[in-house]
């Protein structure tokens, strides 16, 4: 479900037309009905997500770069090469994140019978 997620797909049912544009999904998939922010305070779980991939892949970015310049680390090359990724991550992976954070809330609450299309349900 998180890898359907991840690539911009239906974390039930693998359908695909779920991202309105880059910053919106739509209310609910095409293909299975189901309802992508299951409860209020759905978008706390994406925005922590897109901050913890964007923090970690800023600190390989600081950690690779340092190791790769000791002795002589200096620090503004480091600072503007994890700006890059500081700047550019939360808002390239937010449709990814809005996603896989919706295949992770699904893998913890399970689907109710009346969330879906009845026709997806695995019995």
């Amino acid at each position: 479900m998180i890898a359907r997620g991840v690539v911009h797909r239906c974390p039930v049912c693998g359908g695909g037309h779920v991202i309105r544009r880059w910053f919106g999904v739509v209310e609910r998939c095409p293909a299975c009905d189901l309802v992508f922010e299951r409860i209020e305070g759905h978008e706390i779980g994406y925005i922590g997500l897109n901050t913890m991939v964007t923090f970690a892949s800023t600190f390989v970015v600081l950690l690779v770069g340092t190791i790769l310049m000791v002795p002589n680390v200096r620090p503004w090359p480091l600072v503007i090469a994890a700006i890059i990724p500081a700047a550019v991550f939360p808002i390239l992976l937010l449709p990814s994140c809005r996603m896989a954070w919706t295949g992770i809330d699904l893998a913890l609450r399970p689907i109710e019978p009346d969330e879906i299309d009845p026709r997806f349900l695995v019995t």
